[in-house]
């Protein structure tokens, strides 16, 4: 974990970061990076195996969030996208945008959740997407860009 900004932790938080801690396997430790000026919030009773989470702007992810195996959660694009800007370390040119991930939210195994992104409260973000637009509440989408797939009513058994 490395902390230059505010971390704001829930209670009941459970994080695997040994590669033997989760069934699927996993491939890399729990990294948390939070840039100067930049807060991470995680509400209570949420699980994490393996994330990377780089907070560089504002990532607030709510209560009872279920995070599968490898999950990365990045709200900055690390660098600028066009190649002369990269060239020359035009670094007022990386794009950061707040992520807002609500409550009883699953992310499956491997997804990325990219910056500027709303996840509504007890959406299902499918193994392997990788999420570049809102998805509202009740709601399950997946694929590379993720997809929606269908909503989540009551009586539902995914």
């Amino acid at each position: 974990m490395n902390n230059k900004g505010k971390i704001i932790f829930g209670s009941q938080l459970v994080f695997n970061s040994t590669f033997n801690s989760n069934p699927l396997g996993l491939s890399k430790y729990c990294s948390i990076y939070v840039e100067t000026g930049a807060t991470l919030t995680i509400g209570d009773k949420s699980g994490f195996s393996g994330v990377s989470i780089f907070c560089s702007k504002q990532i607030t992810i709510g209560k009872t969030l279920f995070c599968g195996g490898n999950v990365s959660i990045w709200d900055t694009d690390f660098h600028p996208l066009l190649p002369f800007e990269r060239a020359n370390n035009v670094i007022e040119k990386i794009e950061s945008k707040a992520i807002n991930i609500g409550d009883d939210v699953f992310i499956g195994a491997n997804s990325i959740i990219l910056k500027g992104v709303n996840i509504g409260d007890r959406s299902v973000i499918g193994a392997g997407s990788v999420v570049t637009k809102n998805i509202p509440s009740n709601q399950v989408w997946a694929g590379n860009p993720a997809k929606f797939i269908k909503v989540i009513n009551e009586n539902d058994q995914l």
